[in-house]
């Protein structure tokens, strides 16, 4: 359903429909976390459940790391 291409190394990813390559928005680098912004410029305002899985998946993906470390932070401590 989505396609996600790495535009700057480790900062920013764009995310576009694989059925139609229309861009939806991308996912930035902030403070070590993954966050999505949508795109401005073709935002149509209603989004399918399955479209919101796939984000939410693909933003799993690339915070792993960063959420594994806190989880083993918190269980040492």
């Amino acid at each position: 359903m989505l396609k996600i291409t790495e535009k700057i190394k480790n900062q920013t990813y764009e995310i576009s429909l694989k059925s139609t390559g229309i861009i939806v928005g991308e996912f930035t680098k902030v403070h070590g976390f993954y966050y999505y912004s949508e795109n401005k410029n073709k935002s149509w305002g209603l989004w399918s459940e399955e479209f919101l899985k796939s984000l939410v998946f693909e933003l799993e993906i690339l915070n792993k790391d960063i959420n594994d470390s806190i989880d083993a932070y918190f269980k040492e401590n």
